[in-house]
């Protein structure tokens, strides 16, 4: 009996750890991203440090093969962010309350608003990953 409490515990053990890959990315000295790979090809993504085993109260929701930018203007505050998922993926947002979320098919008009002339723009951070390799490119310029 104790064999089986133990070996049960372990397979516990060993599920917990696996759903707890997640990964922090610093885009600048006030703004942090945490990436959450969960079971079942569920992400979390977070516009903050999160290091709890339960899901945060404000999260964006996406699969583990999607494909996001996230940009932040960092001059206005009643603005949380842009999402552009760039995959038709589901893409669930809980908790924030102004955003604006572009699908693959409006990629132009999320270039048009969030870039002059295919260059960044001044007060704005970008944040883009591809989940399922981990490949991130971020950039930030004041």
């Amino acid at each position: 009996m104790r064999t089986i409490i133990k070996i049960i515990g372990i397979i516990a053990l060993l599920l917990l750890v696996f759903d707890q890959s997640r990964s922090i990315y610093r885009l600048d000295d006030s703004h942090y991203i945490t990436v959450w790979k969960r079971l079942g090809n569920k992400c979390i993504i977070t516009l903050d440090k999160h290091y709890s085993i339960f899901k945060p109260s404000k999260y964006i929701e996406t699969t583990n093969d999607n494909f996001v930018t996230i940009v932040i203007d960092k001059q206005l505050l009643n603005s949380d962010f842009a999402l552009y998922s760039g995959q038709d993926k589901t893409v669930n947002i809980v908790g924030y309350q102004n955003i604006v979320i572009y699908k693959n098919d409006n990629y132009d008009e999320f270039q048009k608003q969030y870039y002059d002339n295919n260059s960044y723009k001044r007060h704005h951070l970008y944040f883009s990953i591809d989940i399922k390799e981990k490949l991130i490119s971020k950039f930030s310029e004041d």
